[in-house]
């Protein structure tokens, strides 16, 4: 998912679909068995789970390196927006090599904390597109990210105990490259490449290219690993199911209901986005909970469609407003403990510490966290600034620095839609909330595209558009390629 939910829901909703809708219903990685470590310089396998495939004792020449070639350009593309679609920058991100030889497929060496991918697997995937490509390198990151070599390694070296004995039966080869097959799939869903149903075929011809026997030592046979493909794909399509409802709610305005669909998928899968994402669902709530007259404001992550939650009249709303938001915070800081560098997390968490009054708080993780690392990247982050800037003139007024705020909006107010509503607030004048939904504002960008632009490049079907609403229309994209 994208970063912050904005006021722009269509935008965001039918941009962060890319490539979902002709979806391929993925039969992921459970066939793909992929090897995690171990295999330089000749050197046999100690520890990891089952690699791809083993033509036996393999020499890892790096002369043989493809890393200066168009094709690595193109993978190298890929694995970047998985790393990006992930998030979790708490250790070093594995470096990426596409190697001229033929053993292993893919895989991963700890030893080096390298990913290779090999020249004959990628031609295999690319008969099938980046989907296929983005397959095979998510399921190596799955690995990296869930510890599977960890896992295997503490299991071996205890294997002279009882529990050391149980340890390999349950993280066997064949259990990891079930989690890496359907959470792999799911990140490179998360990163827009669609699902990938054809993985059984990848297998089959990865088998006949590298002259293998449909029966090797060690691995299930070729049936057996293209049967696995199947389950795997029903197991990560009930996921990836989880994950669109969780988006049609939120576009919809169903924002509790897609608070609950966002924390069941995060008990299989975690990055940045889901974790902010919920954070600001519940700071969502929090606002509804607030007395129509006491906002005078309208804050940066509050989304223009009303949110629906729950009250609990047993408790003051007070405490419930105070008891969501440091909720919202908790899962902003789980966001920023995966990307210490992560901006909206921050400035998100400023503003639930705005509305809680705490402006100390939210002074220092705006001007002292989010402004910084965002000043850092401007291009990247010009709407994000803007946003630190109204949020800081809030700020400012609400702790006696009234002139302050006032220019600090009067400065925005010609180009920014947010600032100029707020700047009639600061003046006195009563927002009309009905008037936010006709709010544009035409900075926002997803993969470098406005709404404008992708409605001048029809770069939807426009015989499947769904209008629920004046305010809310699904777009469904064109076949991917």
């Amino acid at each position: 998912m994208k970063s912050i939910l904005t006021q722009k829901n269509q935008l965001q909703f039918m941009m962060e679909q890319k490539h979902r809708n002709l979806a391929l219903r993925v039969c992921i990685f459970n066939c793909l068995l992929i090897l995690t470590i171990g295999y330089t310089q000749g050197q046999s396998r100690a520890i990891g789970t089952l690699p791809l495939i083993d033509k036996g004792n393999a020499i890892v020449d790096f002369n043989e390196n493809l890393n200066h070639t168009p094709a690595f350009d193109r993978i190298e593309k890929i694995y970047s927006n998985l790393v990006n679609a992930r998030g979790d920058f708490r250790y070093p991100v594995p470096e990426l090599f596409l190697l001229d030889q033929e053993a292993h497929a893919a895989y991963i060496d700890y030893a080096t904390n390298h990913i290779i991918l090999e020249k004959k697997a990628y031609d295999i995937c690319d008969r099938y597109g980046d989907p296929a490509i983005a397959f095979l390198l998510g399921h190596e990151l799955t690995h990296y990210y869930e510890k599977h070599a960890w896992r295997s390694a503490y299991a071996k070296e205890n294997n002279d105990l009882d529990i050391g004995k149980s340890l390999s039966e349950m993280v066997d080869g064949v259990a990891n490259e079930t989690e890496a097959d359907y959470l792999g799939g799911f990140l490179a869903y998360t990163a827009g490449y669609g699902m990938f149903e054809k993985s059984d075929s990848i297998i089959q011809n990865l088998y006949k290219a590298y002259q293998l026997d449909e029966k090797m030592p060690g691995y299930p046979n070729l049936q057996d690993r293209m049967t696995l493909c199947k389950r795997s794909t029903e197991k990560l399509g009930l996921l990836v199911d989880a994950f669109d409802l969780g988006n049609n709610l939120a576009a919809t305005g169903k924002f509790s209901l897609a608070y609950k669909v966002y924390a069941y998928i995060l008990h299989y899968f975690q990055s940045r986005e889901l974790y902010n994402n919920l954070g600001v669902f519940a700071t969502i709530n929090a606002m509804e909970l607030f007395h129509p007259d006491s906002l005078k404001f309208k804050y940066v992550s509050e989304l223009d469609i009303k949110f629906q939650g729950s009250r609990n009249t047993d408790v003051p709303i007070k405490t419930q407003i105070n008891n969501i938001l440091d909720q919202a915070i908790g899962h902003f800081n789980a966001a920023i403990n995966l990307d210490p560098d992560y901006v909206p997390a921050y400035l998100n968490k400023a503003n639930a510490y705005a509305l809680k009054q705490e402006w100390s708080k939210a002074r220092y993780f705006l001007n002292e966290e989010a402004s910084p690392k965002a000043m850092a990247s401007p291009e990247k982050y010009k709407k994000t600034l803007e946003d630190i800037k109204i949020l800081q003139a809030i700020i400012e007024f609400y702790s006696g620095n009234v002139d302050v705020a006032k220019m600090t909006l009067e400065s925005m107010s010609n180009t920014n839609p947010l600032a100029k509503l707020n700047l009639s607030a600061l003046n006195g004048e009563k927002i009309n909330k009905s008037i936010l939904k006709k709010v544009k504002n035409s900075n926002d960008q997803i993969d470098g595209m406005t709404l404008d632009s992708f409605f001048i490049d029809r770069k939807f079907d426009v015989d499947k558009v769904v209008e629920i609403t004046n305010d809310i229309v699904f777009f469904q994209n064109k076949p991917f390629r």
